[in-house]
């Protein structure tokens, strides 16, 4: 099969399976191929599996991103046909170790149908999301919705092991499966080169960057928040950025936010643009409710934003506490009010000295202790663990 080579002696052979496709949602580039190439990079082999469903123009194709295969299915045959190959093609790796990128989707059908077989490689299952806090947002009708719950709750059940993105999601796997063994592993950053040189924005004029997918705090909250804001810094600029999973979730957004003044909607922000946007933005603001789908996630676009030192206030909510923490971020309080929230940016925004000193903590912060290789330098051990219940 393509994408196959044969593994050095004692070497790991670990296969990923992923969920969906790379174009449109960031958890197999942002998450699954660094795991990958941290695997790698420690002597062992990975590759991984993805079914494009949500991207059928890559389906067939193959291609290598430090040292690790990203082999992308045929999604002939649909559903079935799809997770038939899948697993048709686990099985000519003959893999010491199955690591399941979330437990629903193809990536959960593929661990059901392993799970049913006698002998079989070990399953371990990386969460990053608590999936069915995402049901109601996904408009999806009782059965899907009461099927993906079940779905996700079966998968941290029948796992061998489990990798999990946040302290919250490790709690909650905790509860669901007492005595499955489970790595906290969030999310990390790939240091850069340089760093450029952040820019302030001319005088009176600060940039306010939200990056957001529209469900970490409702419109009418942002519409207050940045209504108080102007009304201290009047020549403020509210940047928007992102794309939302479904369009009706940005229509509240735009009904109240269309109607102030100084708002820009960026939309998608491609990769090429992104250092641009950060070193013209004063500050970066990622408020988010204290409710199981912020406290589970663990945000790259957070630790990117660190990591290229803007000035970021953030609700101190889930694994945003931890990033922020030490001085990297303006923590506010999970239940400030949008006035308290605009108080604090305010305050960033007002203090030179202090936001020369936040970048620098920032910076130094996500490099020292969330860089991706020093986040999986538990995994292999963690596996061998897992490998040594036979």
């Amino acid at each position: 099969m393509l994408g196959m080579t044969s593994p050095a002696k004692n070497s790991l052979q670990i296969i990923f399976v992923a969920p969906f496709g790379l174009r449109h949602k960031t958890t197999v580039w942002a998450r699954t191929l660094p795991m990958a190439q941290a695997i790698v990079a420690a002597g062992h082999q990975a590759t991984i599996l993805i079914p494009p469903w949500d991207s059928p123009e890559d389906a067939g194709t193959e291609e290598t991103r430090g040292k690790v295969s990203m082999v992308q299915f045929s999604l002939a045959g649909g559903l079935v046909g799809t997770v038939r190959r899948m697993v048709q093609a686990i099985d000519a790796y003959q893999p010491d170790i199955i690591h399941i990128v979330k437990p629903r989707a193809h990536a959960g059908l593929v661990q059901w149908w392993l799970w049913q077989r006698r002998k079989r490689a070990k399953i371990v299952l990386d969460v990053d999301d608590w999936e069915q806090a995402w049901n109601p947002v996904n408009r999806y009708n009782r059965f899907v919705a009461r099927f993906l719950t079940w779905q996700e709750e079966w998968g941290i059940r029948h796992a061998d092991g489990v990798t999990a993105a946040s302290r919250w999601l490790e709690n909650k796997v905790s509860d669901v499966a007492p005595q499955t063994p489970i790595l906290y592993l969030p999310n990390g950053v790939n240091p850069v080169p340089q760093i450029t040189t952040h820019r302030l924005t001319p005088a009176g004029q600060p940039k306010v960057l939200f990056f957001t997918r529209f469900v970490e705090v409702s419109a009418l909250w942002l519409g207050a928040f940045w209504q108080t804001l102007l009304a201290q810094l009047p020549q403020a600029q509210l940047i928007i950025a992102g794309e939302p999973l479904h369009r009706w979730l940005a229509e509240p957004f735009h009904a109240i936010m269309d109607d102030l003044p100084q708002v820009c909607w960026s939309g998608f922000i491609p990769t090429d643009k992104i250092t641009d946007l950060y070193a013209n933005s004063a500050c970066a603001i990622f408020p988010a409710q204290p409710v199981p789908l912020q406290l589970a996630k663990c945000s790259v676009r957070l630790a990117t934003t660190l990591l290229y030192g803007v000035p970021v206030i953030a609700s101190d909510v889930g694994e945003q506490s931890s990033y922020g923490a030490d001085g990297a971020a303006m923590l506010v309080p999970a239940d400030a009010t949008p006035a308290q929230f605009a108080k604090a940016v305010v305050k960033v925004l007002c203090d030179p000295a202090q936001n020369t000193h936040a970048r620098s903590q920032a910076t130094e912060k996500m490099v020292d202790r969330y860089a991706w290789s020093l986040l999986t330098a538990p995994l292999p051990a963690f596996y061998e663990a897992i490998l040594g219940q036979r």
